[in-house]
């Protein structure tokens, strides 16, 4: 089926021009005829402009707040347009209707991907064509625009299907829309490392930033705001445009299987465990593979000046890829993580009432494989010099592991044991887990309470290159694991109850 005889797309489409876009268009021809005639009043008089030396330069001004508009409009925007109109239409009953039609799963996906946001694709494309018209009186060469512009609408089409996960898993699209706009706030933060974080290359900032800085004579020493090098994957440098669009195709595809996965059977997970891993692993080889030429498997003995251009502040970055890696997993988790009830359902379809069946099932297997999968890529970085960092390898990696199995027996455990309050109870645990020791820290002024938190072995032992006492780090982790054993026997002692519930539901009257 074209996606124009897609009905699911017509009717957006006649919902966009019924809403009116005719004055979105023109506000953003404003904008792009306000930063054109600014470049044209400089060709005019130069001399009224003294923030500028050359045409060039104003130039890459006026256009980059061109795309600036642009990213804001289409990436935010349109997001902000595709998780809402999913959100309403399923509160409204019309998404449950379009299931019950004929039309494939893909093709209710389709429609709401590229039909919700229509209104936002006009806008941006009057402000790419108002930019090449900058990028052709400013003299700048034409792959500028035509890279910057595959990089946005490369991103805005992976943050909308990423918008499409969202108004199919929440009631309110605004917690998606808040969980962009978080991802956006730290952003700049990834900009102390370019070249190293990857949310700078899912959001293509160094790949666009690049394209500006491309033909600049290039510093002899790295500076944090330097923008001209190539990224290095593994040692090995890779276009940022490559890198940036390999991530949102491989990601896409797994992000688009969700999506009509979730839309053919609603009552699922967000995500099966296969595509959790693969998400998890691609994001994780990713980034540990941005890093490594730093210490080339030799963490933490090698020279940091050895790289093609070495920061001058490493000792940071370790530990911040290393909760990264946290984060990552624990959202990883909480969308894999099946209901109570649908694996209740489950196992008295299959008749295997047993801890094994819920197990095999549940988040907590799925915790110990990204535990593994993590373990095995910080291994990399220590290959080399094993003999002598094995202890600093075996807090990252054992915090790792902790934390992955605490997050996914709390999780169940909080869902089984309190229901619709569960989120509340979670992030209790949660907070006393991880934020109560470097409260207690700054209270007594002793900073041995902060290392009693979940995250802090790790992070400790990546930062200190050898200076803290390791074994006293290596028994916070095993004081870890022992209290994620006394979590997996009240985690099993609630499956019990709910076992014990679902024989007694299940016997004949």
């Amino acid at each position: 089926m074209k996606l124009n005889e897609n009905p699911i797309f017509i009717t957006q489409r006649r919902l966009a021009h019924r809403g009116g876009v005719l004055a979105p268009v023109l506000i953003a021809g404003l904008i792009g005829l306000s930063l054109l005639a600014g470049l044209v009043a400089y060709r005019a008089v130069p001399a009224d402009f003294r923030g500028f030396t050359t045409l060039h330069e104003a130039g890459k001004t006026f256009y980059a707040w061109t795309i600036a508009a642009e990213i804001l409009v289409l990436v935010i925007g349109g997001f902000s347009r595709v998780s809402r109109t999913l959100a309403e239409e399923r509160k409204a009953g019309l998404w449950d209707s379009n299931r019950l039609t004929p039309l494939r799963t893909s093709q209710i996906v389709t429609g709401y991907w590229l039909g919700s946001a229509l209104r936002e694709i006009y806008m941006a494309l009057t402000l790419a064509g108002m930019g090449l018209v900058i990028v052709v009186l400013g003299e700048l060469p034409l792959t500028l625009w035509f890279g910057t512009q595959w990089l946005i609408f490369s991103a805005a089409l992976f943050f909308w299907l990423i918008a499409i996960l969202a108004g199919l898993s929440f009631q309110r699209p605004q917690i998606g829309v808040l969980a962009v706009l978080i991802f956006l706030a730290i952003q700049p933060f990834s900009f102390i490392f370019p070249g190293f974080i990857l949310t700078n290359f899912l959001l293509p900032s160094y790949g666009i930033i690049n394209l500006f800085q491309r033909g600049a004579a290039p510093e002899k020493t790295y500076s944090e705001h330097d923008w001209v090098q190539l990224p290095h994957f593994f040692n090995l440098p890779v276009p940022p445009i490559l890198l940036s669009f390999a991530l949102q195709l491989s990601l896409g595809i797994l992000l688009w299987r969700e999506a009509t996965r979730k839309t053919a059977n609603p009552f699922q997970a967000l995500m099966r465990r296969s595509e959790a891993l693969a998400i998890f692993g691609i994001l994780l080889v990713a980034q540990h593979g941005l890093i490594w030429g730093l210490w080339r498997g030799r963490f933490p003995n090698e020279a940091i000046t050895q790289h093609p251009y070495p920061s001058d502040n490493p000792d940071s970055l370790f530990p911040a890829v290393h909760c990264g890696t946290i984060f990552l997993a624990v959202l990883i988790l909480a969308a894999a993580s099946p209901q109570p009830e649908t694996v209740r359902v489950t196992i008295l379809r299959r008749d295997i009432k047993t801890l094994g069946a819920i197990f095999s099932q549940s988040a907590v297997a799925l915790a110990l494989i990204l535990g593994a999968l993590a373990s095995v890529v910080l291994f990399s970085h220590f290959a080399g010099s094993i003999a002598k960092s094995w202890e600093i390898y075996l807090i990252a990696a054992g915090n790792l592991v902790g934390v992955f199995l605490i997050f996914a027996l709390l999780f169940e455990f909080c869902r089984l044991r309190h229901g619709r309050r569960a989120v509340g109870f979670l992030a209790l645990w949660l907070f006393a887990l991880c934020a109560m020791p470097f409260i207690l820290a700054a209270v007594f002024g002793n900073s041995a309470f902060a290392k009693l938190s979940l995250l802090a072995p790790g992070v400790t032992a990546l930062s200190s290159m050898g200076d803290e006492n390791l074994n006293y780090l290596l028994g916070i982790v095993a004081a870890h694991f022992g209290s994620a054993l006394l979590l997996w026997i009240a985690w099993q002692r609630e499956w019990r109850k709910l076992l014990a519930r679902a024989s007694v539901d299940s016997k004949p009257d």
